[in-house]
């Protein structure tokens, strides 16, 4: 493993922050400070709070955008955010979207790196590419296994050379937001992105995904703050159901479904009452509100006493 300081710096950004480091002048402003780890980069627009708000008008603050960071985007942090996005060649929506995240992630210094590698660096390289559907990264500061074919899956993607090293042209392709020809080269296919939500369920389960990270609070149902009936409740209004805020009045609604034939969106219920209840969202996992000090998150179907479930609509 290679310390980046002592390595022979290749390209003039990295001797910039070798020197930066030297003389003690500051290296670019990056995500240094800013909240950028999330299970999920939801769509951030205009009337937004919470912690992703404030993640997106900190890293717009830090790439020169002075942004309040009250947590509630405004339509002032959308001209901004569109200003950033013409200038890295991103769709200018005013909202975010993976590339979007990325190239505010990725913001900053462009030093080289390769599999053994550690640092801030590399975490930031790692949440780039996390926001680009890398979930499988763990934001930490080790280029390991993972990191390699995250980087290979993006520089194919881009066009550059597959190498699984990063130099200053995949920092720039981040910072382009991982677009399709960003690196400058001839891009491989870039498979179709998936499908908007197809049924009811599907619909409430991606409502509920945009919320993981936000805080639990007692009685809670929005816009940034949840307990769990609340977060099922305002999931299935996004699907046209109406729900009761209460886990065991949702436990009387709709039909009911074994655990073998669990589907995206349905609601899962634990304990006597039932007195919990998480929406399913594949692979044995639901989204759920825990507790007081706790954030909205996955977590297994088996990690607690099982009750029933239901299917709304």
């Amino acid at each position: 493993m290679r310390s980046l300081l002592t390595r022979v710096a290749v390209g003039t950004a990295v001797a910039a922050v070798s020197l930066g480091a030297l003389v003690g002048t500051a290296a670019p402003a990056s995500a240094a400070g800013c909240t950028t780890k999330f299970d999920t980069y939801a769509t951030v627009k205009v009337g937004k709070t919470g912690s992703k708000a404030r993640a997106v008008e900190c890293l717009l603050h830090q790439a020169g955008y002075a942004t309040s960071q009250n947590s509630s985007f405004s339509a002032t942090d959308a001209k901004k955010l569109k200003a950033f996005q013409k200038k890295h060649a991103i769709k200018a929506t005013g909202q975010t979207n993976g590339s979007t995240w990325a190239a505010l992630i990725a913001q900053g210094s462009t030093p080289a790196l390769e599999h053994g590698d550690t640092g801030a660096s590399v975490r930031r390289l790692q949440l780039s590419l996390r926001a680009l559907g890398h979930a499988e990264l763990p934001g930490t500061t080790l280029y390991g296994d993972l990191t390699r074919a995250a980087v290979k899956d993006l520089q194919a993607k881009v066009g550059l050379a597959v190498t699984g090293t990063v130099s200053a042209a995949e920092w720039a392709a981040l910072q382009a937001g991982g677009q399709a020809g960003s690196g400058g080269g001839v891009p491989v296919p870039v498979p179709v992105p998936a499908p908007a939500p197809t049924s009811p369920g599907e619909t409430a389960l991606a409502f509920a995904k945009e919320q993981l990270g936000e805080k639990y609070k007692y009685a809670a149902a929005g816009p940034d703050k949840w307990d769990c009936s609340g977060l099922t409740m305002k999931a299935w209004a996004e699907a046209g159901v109406t729900l009761p805020h209460n886990s065991a009045a949702q436990y009387k609604i709709g039909k009911k479904v074994k655990k073998a034939d669990l589907q995206p969106g349905d609601l899962v219920f634990f304990y006597d009452g039932p007195s919990h209840v998480g929406i399913y969202a594949g692979d044995g996992q639901i989204i759920h509100a825990p507790k007081p000090g706790k954030t909205v998150t996955y977590i297994k179907v088996s990690s607690m006493p099982w009750k029933g479930a239901r299917r709304p609509g």
